[in-house]
């Protein structure tokens, strides 16, 4: 019997769970809309580039985008969005 794969092994999980895709891609879309409210909540305090800022703004306008655009989206485009964000969310948590 195997276990759970986990994030180590993703050429081996399933690009489709079941019931689950447009759940974990509304998650990730959230989580990145949720750092990007925090980072323009922290920029209002000032000393942040206003082209950062701006990125941020546009980001966090994108991301509630595709947020609305997943409740009509099919399965593919729902996984589509899905690594967008996770990829996203990567890069934000990890600069």
């Amino acid at each position: 019997m195997t276990g759970p794969l986990t994030p180590e092994d993703p050429a081996e999980q399933p690009l489709h769970h079941p019931g689950g895709d447009a759940e974990q891609a509304q998650k990730l879309v959230k989580r990145v809309l949720a750092w990007y409210t925090a980072s323009l909540a922290g920029a209002r305090a000032g000393g942040h580039d206003p082209a950062e800022v701006d990125a941020w703004r546009a980001g966090r306008d994108q991301a509630a985008d595709d947020l609305d655009r997943l409740e009509d989206a099919d399965e593919d485009e729902t996984v589509q969005i899905a690594l967008v964000y996770a990829a996203r969310l990567k890069a934000l948590t990890e600069s």
